[in-house]
């Protein structure tokens, strides 16, 4: 097996593993939380207002991010085979539905009622922080990846006398 192939193997495990990981923290964060929340979760705020204006059920609101994760993680995977096998987004994307479903279930704790849930600006700003921050190592591991990769193929044509042009 050559290098490149058991790296391309690696970098399958890691997105079926981060996948796995961050569709369980998406759907097991409410239902962990489940005896301090109200029935139904304030999912939506108001921009002007700053409190809630829209709710889902429990189950709702664990299961709807994590089918938008599924769909992201496809679309991600599917246009990194056509672009050659980028994974941009992953490490990013995940980062930001977990903290989203984290702000989310925090605002909503301890309170009988949606309506009566917290703000959850500090939380999004948290959350976009952190995945913003996730993305920059992101593009700096694929950036390093690619620039090795290419000092690879130079090296491999120099050892059999092309001139890696």
């Amino acid at each position: 097996m050559t290098e490149g192939t058991e790296r391309k193997r690696g970098v399958r495990w890691g997105v079926a593993v981060w996948a796995a990981v961050n569709t369980a923290a998406v759907v097991g964060l409410p239902w962990a939380a489940s005896g301090r929340l109200p029935e139904r979760l304030a999912t939506h705020w108001g921009g002007d207002s700053g409190r809630p204006d829209g709710s889902m059920p429990l189950w709702a609101a664990a299961f709807f991010p994590a089918m938008i994760w599924v769909a992201l993680v496809l679309l991600i995977v599917v246009l990194g085979r056509w672009r050659g096998g980028a994974t941009a987004g992953l490490l990013s994307g995940g980062v930001l539905l977990v903290g989203a479903q984290a702000s989310i279930v925090r605002v909503n704790l301890d309170h009988t009622d949606w309506r009566q849930a917290d703000s959850v600006s500090v939380w999004a700003v948290g959350a976009l922080g952190a995945a913003a921050v996730a993305g920059l190592v992101e593009w700096a591991v694929i950036r390093r990846g690619r620039t090795a990769a290419s000092r690879g193929v130079v090296s491999e044509r120099s050892e059999h006398g092309e001139s890696g042009r």
